[in-house]
């Protein structure tokens, strides 16, 4: 049998300049927010979300 790959949306890269991602982590991380209700409204992966703050 062979491989099936199935894509279930487009395939893109969005890339964040500094601000928006300033905006984003200033979101995540303020008292009483959801790291991970912040990353899917904006469409983040939440490692990423964490990869940034170590930054």
């Amino acid at each position: 049998m062979g491989q099936i790959t199935l894509l279930t949306g487009p395939e893109r890269r969005r890339r964040w300049n500094e601000e928006e991602r300033r905006q984003i982590l200033k979101e995540a991380f303020s008292p009483g927010a959801c790291v991970t209700q912040v990353a899917q409204r904006h469409d983040v992966l939440t490692a990423l979300i964490y990869t940034w703050r170590a930054m």
